[in-house]
């Protein structure tokens, strides 16, 4: 009897989150993992069909244990994820599969067909299912990861961090209707004590006829500030101009205020989807070669690292440890925090948003050099997700492009400084084109130091070379050479008594 209640409860809860206009569904739970390479989808089911598979929950990797072992190296290769999706499916939504992050190239199958595939680790990705499901039927997620060696990938083998493999985040399923909102930018070109001012850009899945939007904005107390009228969706795009806010709530270190902003599409009065983003309003600026200042006041920028790791855990984090981090750096007295060398999961976003943190959000170039057309492709690829994905944020500040990029090339002639600054002027002009509101920067490629805003140089007294009575003098030096400078690295020993 209790079996038949909870069987009908479900059901009917499923009901209800299919009638909503848009409902996610966390699908982290009851994975089937299987250790091979093998790029054969029918081989890799007919091996879940004789189950040589193991049970295990999402996020996962298969490097849990290699960063603390005592055996050498670590697997680079490609391993098999099954998950059954057992919910009814309704021939008017759409379902699409969010990966907010798989190490580091994946093939996404449903029922033996390719629905799409991602290159790149660190970034989330989606992939519409819709026309590969089944109706009345039991339907088969397969998906394929790989962490193995290749050049064309950013970041290099040569990087001094472990590139984890597996599904490292969460998964979710989005239940859409056939039109619906894809993505939504807030910028905030005008910010000051008395007034800001806020654009928002909405990209639809398609184009659509007889669409209108309308967007709110409530203040950090959950308050209406200020609405857009409804305005019609000519195609798939629509800017949109909210009205001035008066006195805003600002977001800083001390006092992270958020607001959050509803979009409502409808169609013929009816609503269709709705979403929600929070952002802030704040402004920033570098006295040349000198101080920075965040909202107008001069701010000592105190922070640390952060590689996305854990013992006994590899990458795949649960988020409440990745929100303790965060946590554990506002507490020793961080406002700043460098997230290296790569985009790190939604919730770390969230937590400094939320905390009070500045990031510094990381491309994963992290030495190698560069290579021709395909990696070159794929790492300007990568740049435009992570920007996309990351804009909302108040917290960053910065978009770095990239650490110690020339050395160690993985291609012959990788290491041209007139072929990097190229290419790094490329991705320059491309972080602008995409986010004018914001600073670039790089570290430790003097090369390139005029191409982007903000430049860290290496200094390391008292680590490689020298004592740490050194550094006081270097960083004066080096504050006179670059009109906006931040000091990224300096070495966890770099102390008194060090050498």
């Amino acid at each position: 009897m209790q079996k038949i209640l909870l069987f009908f409860l479900l059901v009917v809860i499923q009901t209800i989150m299919l009638a909503q206009p848009r409902s996610i569904i966390h699908l982290n739970q009851n994975w089937q993992y299987w250790a091979n390479p093998n790029e054969n989808v029918a081989t890799a089911l007919q091996a879940l069909e004789q189950n040589e598979v193991e049970t295990i929950d999402l996020p996962h990797t298969w490097n849990q244990w290699d960063a603390t072992d005592i055996t050498p190296g670590y697997r680079r290769s490609a391993s098999w994820y099954f998950k059954e999706l057992t919910i009814a499916i309704d021939p008017n939504k759409r379902y699409v599969l969010y990966l907010e992050g798989a190490n580091i190239s994946s093939a996404i199958y449903v029922n033996k067909q390719l629905a799409g595939t991602h290159i790149g680790g660190y970034v989330g990705f989606e992939i519409d299912l819709t026309d590969y499901l089944q109706q009345g039927a039991t339907n088969q997620i397969a998906i394929r990861v790989d962490n193995g060696y290749n050049p064309d990938i950013i970041p290099s083998q040569k990087a001094d961090f472990f590139i984890y493999g597996g599904i490292t985040r969460d998964v979710w399923l989005k239940v859409l209707s056939p039109e619906h909102i894809q993505d939504v930018q807030i910028s905030t070109p005008e910010v000051s004590q008395e007034k800001a001012t806020t654009t928002v850009q909405l990209q639809l899945n398609a184009p659509a006829a007889g669409l209108t939007a309308k967007m709110e904005l409530y203040d950090p107390f959950g308050q209406r500030v200020a609405e857009s009228k409804e305005v019609k969706v000519a195609n798939d795009q629509l800017q949109v101009e909210m009205p001035t806010l008066k006195q805003p709530q600002l977001w800083s270190t001390a006092q992270p205020n958020l607001y959050e902003l509803k979009v409502l599409l409808k169609k013929k009065g009816k609503l269709v989807d709705q979403t929600e983003e929070k952002f802030g309003y704040r402004w920033f600026r570098f006295d040349p070669y000198g101080a920075f200042y965040l909202n107008g006041e001069r701010l000592k920028i105190r922070g640390t690292h952060r590689h996305e790791e854990h013992a006994g855990y590899g990458a795949a984090l649960p988020n409440e440890l990745h929100r303790r981090d965060v946590e554990m750096m506002k507490e020793m007295g961080a406002n700043f925090v460098r997230l290296a060398h790569y985009p790190q999961d939604p919730e770390i976003y969230k937590a400094c948003d939320e905390l009070g943190l500045i990031v510094w959000d990381e491309l994963p170039w992290c030495r190698g050099g560069m290579g021709g057309d395909n990696w070159q492709k794929n790492t300007m690829g990568l740049l435009e997700e992570q920007i996309t994905q990351n804009y909302n944020h108040p917290s960053i500040l910065f978009w770095s492009l990239g650490n110690e990029i020339y050395w160690l090339p993985d291609f012959e002639g990788g290491d041209d400084e007139k072929q990097l600054n190229t290419f790094l002027k490329k991705l320059n002009d491309k972080s602008h084109e995409l986010d004018p509101y914001r600073m670039t920067a790089i570290r430790k490629y003097y090369a390139g130091s005029d191409i982007v805003d903000v430049f860290s140089p290496s200094i390391w007294s008292g680590w490689y070379a020298g004592v740490y009575q050194n550094y006081e003098a270097t960083i004066k030096k080096n504050l006179k050479l670059y009109p906006r400078f931040l000091h990224m690295e300096y070495g966890g020993s770099s102390h008194v008594g060090r050498h």
